[in-house]
């Protein structure tokens, strides 16, 4: 049977981008990426969403991104989707590990002019950022792969 297991996302990078280290040594970011999502119901009411995919990479592609993401910056990422589950604690994920990240632009907060309002605020950023603790603290524990 064929598989496959590739996710595309475009979007912007909710916070600036802080290397760390596995164990072993390697490099390793993890940043999220802030992905709208607008759509019209029946009636032709507009519905904005936002979702917030966490990110993985590791390597020279993880010290590249420390160095060239921040808030605000606009990119595209490439790559598959890790599950896992930790039974004793009956909770579960996913990793979103990039293959290719591609910059798309400056962040929006080093644009002249008043783009900087337009960075991720309002309804969301408090569950992201509670959502976010918990994933790094299970990364943490040891759920890198590598």
């Amino acid at each position: 049977m064929a598989s496959i297991n590739t996710f595309t996302i475009v979007g912007n990078v909710t916070k600036d981008v802080e290397l760390r280290y596995t164990p072993s040594g390697t490099p390793s970011v993890t940043f999220t990426v802030a992905v709208d999502n607008v759509y019209f119901d029946r009636d032709g009411k507009k519905h904005e969403e936002t979702d917030f995919i966490p990110v993985t990479t590791y390597g020279k592609q993880a010290e590249n991104d420390a160095k060239f993401l921040k808030k605000g910056s606009t990119v595209a990422v490439m790559g598959r989707i890790r599950s896992w589950y930790k039974q004793a604690e009956r909770k579960g994920g996913f990793n979103f590990e990039a293959e290719r990240v591609q910059y798309l632009g400056r962040p929006s907060g080093n644009r002249a002019g008043g783009d900087a309002g337009q960075q991720q605020q309002g309804p969301g950023n408090a569950e992201h950022d509670d959502w976010m603790r918990d994933y790094d603290s299970t990364e943490q524990a040891g759920q890198g792969r590598r």
